[in-house]
Formats: C-alpha cells, structure tokens, sequence
C-alpha cells in the first residue's frame, strides 16, 4: 500500500508539473545535448558536421518503466559568414521523447504515462577575431511540442490520499471511471541563445545564455488551460590544462522557469593519453537533488559519456538513492575539398 501511495504522488507530482509547465528535458551531461540547451551551440565546434544523441533512464527503481528519454540533433557548418572568419551553421532536434512509467495497466496490458516529443530547427551566425580564438555566436530557433497522457487508476488504489495536498481535488479523482484517460496538448515557440567562446592553446572557456517559451505560449490538454512561463538558461564551463597531458574542466549550470529553479555544479579531471585519445572522470551536484558521477573520453572525432545520477531528495526512500543513468555518444565529421592545382607546363631547353 505504502508503494502504491507512492505512486499516486508521483502521478499528482507530474500532472502539477504539466500545469506549471510542460515538462522540459533535463540532462546531467548538458554539454552532450547542445542544441536542447542553446541554439547558438550549433556550429560551435570544429569540422564540418556533428551528429550526436544522448539517453536518459531516471527512476526505475520507483517506476516501472521509469522515465525514459532519448535526444538525437545533427548540426552543420554550411556557409560562410560577411566575413571570411565568420560561418553561418544549422541545427536539428528530433525525436526528445520524455516517457513516464506505469501508472496502472488496462485490461489489454498496456502501459500508461506520459509521453513529450519536441522538434527543434535552427540556425546559428558564429562571428569570430582572424585567428578563431574569440567567437561571438548567436542562434535562433523554432521549437514544437506535444504531449500525450495515458492514465488508469484501480479502484482500489485510491484509497490513503488524504497524503495528497489540498491543492488536488481528491473528490473528482475519486470520482474517475476505472478506465483509461488520454489527453492530448502541444504548442510552439522560439528560442534565442547567445555564446561567448574563447579558444586558447591549453584552454577553452565557453559562456552563454539562452531563453525559450519567451513569447508565454498557451499549452492546451484536455481542459486544462496554462501559459508556459519562460525557461531562461546560463551555464559556463572552462577547460585548462595543467601540463603533462592533464587538464581540469568545472561547469555550471542554472536554469529557471516560473517559480521553480535548479543549478548545477561540476567538476572533471581528464587527461591527454595520445593524439588520438583523452579520458576524464569527475562529480557533479544538483543542488537539493542528485549527486552526479561522471565518465567521458575523446577517441578521433567520437565524443563518449556514461552518467549516473545518486538520488538524494525526497524520493530517497523509495528509490533507494537510485538516480538516473544516462549514456551518451556524439561524431564530428569534416569535409574537406581537394584543392584543384593549375598544370605547370615546363618548357624544354633548346
């Protein structure tokens, strides 16, 4: 009884959440999602094109299909900008799917949750000094969201919610048929991000700043009518090495929307192995959340991640400190032309 309390809170937790705001992707290893965390990140490396894609399993020790999602983006450089050192880059964000685990199951077996898939489209203008040391980049792009929620509650798990807060009208859930319910909303908004990069021989500082649901878009599902408040999105990291192949990496990131906040802190040693390869390992904390381990490597143009999140919060005692796992790979690729060399004729001695 207790676990299916459990349960039943989590479900008013997420439908409070859907009503504050839809439900935004958060990922412990932020900088493996660029394009889901700012659009002017699009571009911003160095080749010609980048695929990548990061998946996220949270709460599987509570839930059981836990909360499952997966983040694909391709970005590339395609032209140049007014001025030579400048580029102009495009991005896409498909199929972010945010999966909520069972609730209950219908009588065919099927699982019930919640379901968000966003699709982002952008492009980014990248101004930089001659030697590409000091880049300025702005991004704009177009995000789209939908939402489907599926939802069977047992007759006889509604009993204990007098845990539930007042803020939840216990009589009209009560009164629920023991039946699905299924709910359908989406909206679309832009985004606008801004980063300052600044690239040095044995270090690599990049600052930015991000805003999305600015224009308050109206999320519509079911009955229910809300404004999304405006997600604003800063976060810093700086790599510098410290001789002998090894190097430090600390980052910060804070996010905000409405009334809810969140920061997070990290902190990588890694080290150059050879041409080819680098490792690093470190710890990171959301503050009142997770504690955060993490593992990454460099091999050629593969970027890898492995993270696991050390749940903390108030969810402790059901899950047993069981956070989050996440796994997450990305490839930058060049192309370069072929020079087209004009024939030298050689004329003979006479």
């Amino acid at each position: 009884m207790k676990f299916r309390l459990l349960i039943i809170i989590a479900f008013f937790s997420v439908m409070a959440f859907i009503s504050q705001a839809q439900n935004e992707i958060h990922f412990t290893q932020f900088e493996m999602a660029p394009i889901q965390l700012n659009p002017a990140l699009s571009g911003n490396f160095q080749g010609t094109y980048r695929v990548g894609g990061i998946y996220r399993d949270q709460w599987f020790s509570v839930i059981d299909n836990s909360f499952k999602t997966a983040d694909l983006y391709v970005d590339v450089n395609v032209i140049r900008g007014i001025r030579k050192q400048d580029w102009v880059s495009v991005g896409l964000g498909y199929s972010a799917i945010d999966q909520a685990g069972t609730f209950g199951q219908s009588e065919e077996g099927g699982s019930r949750g919640l379901k968000n898939s966003f699709f982002n489209m952008g492009a980014a203008y990248h101004l930089a000094n001659k030697k590409r040391t000091n880049i300025f980049s702005i991004g704009v792009q177009r995000s789209s969201v939908s939402s489907t929620f599926n939802l069977l509650v047992p007759s006889d798990a509604r009993s204990g919610l007098q845990a539930v807060p007042n803020s939840i009208d216990v009589d009209a859930f009560n009164a629920m048929p023991n039946m699905d319910q299924q709910l359908d909303g989406s909206f679309s908004d832009w985004e606008i991000g801004l980063v300052f990069n600044r690239r040095g021989k044995d270090s690599n500082l990049k600052i930015g700043v991000s805003g999305s649901r600015m224009f308050s878009p109206k999320f519509n599902i079911g009955n229910l009518r809300t404004e999304i408040d405006p997600l604003i999105a800063v976060f810093a990291e700086y790599k510098m090495g410290m001789g002998d192949g090894l190097y430090i990496k600390p980052s910060v990131l804070y996010m905000t929307q409405g009334p809810a906040s969140e920061i997070v802190l990290q902190g990588r040693v890694g080290r150059q192995m050879n041409d080819d390869l680098s490792i690093n390992a470190g710890l990171g904390l959301r503050m009142g959340d997770a504690v955060q381990i993490l593992l990454g490597a460099d091999f050629k143009q593969y970027k890898i991640g492995v993270s696991y999140d050390v749940n903390m919060s108030g969810l402790t005692p059901a899950s047993s400190t069981v956070g989050g796992f996440e796994l997450a790979l990305a490839y930058v690729g060049s192309i370069n032309k072929k020079p087209k060399l004009k024939p030298i004729i050689i004329c003979p001695r006479l």
